[in-house]
C-alpha cells in the first residue's frame, strides 16, 4: 500500500490552453497575407518594363500578356477569342476596378493595342498598363 499525504494531491486540468492555437492561427494568417498576392499571378512568365510610377493599391483585373502570345485573366489563362467573356465575367457589377494589363516588354506594341481594345468591348471603364518600378534618380550632391 502506498502512503500518499493528503496535502499534496493534484487535481487535474479540466481546460484545454489556447494559447498555442490563437498563435499558429496567426502564423497561418500572416503566410496567407504574404502569399495572396502571388496568387493572383498566371502560370506563364512576364517581363514588365521599367518605369517611375505610383503604385495602385485599389482592386483590380489582371490581364497577362507573354512573349509567346499566352494571355490570362487574373489566373486563367485565356485566348484572343474568349478574352472578352473572360472579362465580362470578371467586370460583371464591377465596372469601377481598374483592368491593369501586365505585357511582357517584348510583347509587339500592336498586340497590347489590340488587348487594349478588347478589353473596352468588354466594358471595361479603366485601363492601366504595368510596369516595374524603377528607383528614381536622385541628383548626387557636389
Amino acid at each position: 500500500m502506498k502512503y500518499k499525504p493528503k496535502s499534496e494531491e493534484f487535481e487535474s486540468l479540466a481546460g484545454v490552453n489556447i494559447i498555442p492555437v490563437i498563435d499558429v492561427s496567426l502564423v497561418l494568417l500572416i503566410i496567407l497575407l504574404a502569399t495572396s498576392p502571388i496568387l493572383n499571378l498566371p502560370g506563364f512568365e512576364v517581363k514588365l518594363p521599367k518605369a517611375v510610377t505610383a503604385e495602385s493599391k485599389e482592386k483590380n483585373i489582371s490581364v497577362s500578356l507573354s512573349v509567346k502570345g499566352e494571355m490570362a485573366v487574373n489566373e486563367a489563362t485565356v485566348n484572343e477569342t474568349t478574352l472578352i467573356p473572360a472579362l465580362q465575367k470578371e467586370l460583371k457589377d464591377k465596372t469601377d476596378f481598374l483592368v491593369i494589363i501586365r505585357a511582357d516588354q517584348g510583347v509587339a506594341y500592336g498586340k497590347v493595342e489590340r488587348v487594349m481594345e478588347l478589353t473596352k468591348q468588354a466594358g471595361a471603364q479603366r485601363i492601366a498598363i504595368a510596369t516595374q518600378q524603377e528607383e528614381e534618380k536622385q541628383a548626387k550632391p557636389q
